[in-house]
């Protein structure tokens, strides 16, 4: 019996829906020969740009099959009141804090963010604490070194 080679590639993922925003994590995964092969056929035959384009697209209908088991994680969360809520990329500078804090009648709300949360470095500790009560994110945090630590106590 003849066993399969698993062969290691890497790629780079999109981190959100927003592709003007080319924000990637790399990750390996380990593939058998035979797929790897059957992908190089549908690379070579142009129907795939490349090993990577193959696998992101596969990722990518798969994610939206199951898009509904994403939204209901975040769903519970979003209809509560005082909640900023994201599937993708949330960005967050000075005056879009203060706007959300004012909208929220000047009460502290919560961050819900299923991909990645970008915090300007604009943003001072005493605004965020002043206007965010609790910070929820499953995937990456980009922010100054002062509201990393605050967020992660």
């Amino acid at each position: 019996m003849q066993h399969a080679k698993i062969t290691p590639i890497t790629i780079h993922m999109d981190a959100g829906r927003n592709r003007m925003q080319k924000e990637t994590e790399k990750i390996t995964i380990n593939l058998g020969v035979v797929e790897l092969a059957q992908i190089d056929v549908l690379v070579e035959q142009g129907i795939y740009s490349n090993r990577t384009d193959l696998i992101r697209t596969a990722i990518r209908k798969q994610l939206e099959t199951y898009e509904e088991n994403i939204e209901r994680v975040i769903a519970p969360i979003a209809g509560a009141n005082r909640t900023a809520s994201c599937i993708g990329i949330l960005f967050l500078d000075k005056d879009s804090l203060q706007e959300l804090f004012e909208d929220n009648g000047e009460k502290p709300f919560k961050i819900n963010v299923v991909g990645m949360l970008k915090i300007n470095n604009n943003v001072d500790v005493e605004l965020f604490k002043k206007t965010v009560s609790r910070v929820n994110i499953r995937g990456k945090l980009s922010a100054p070194p002062e509201i990393k630590r605050l967020i992660e106590e």
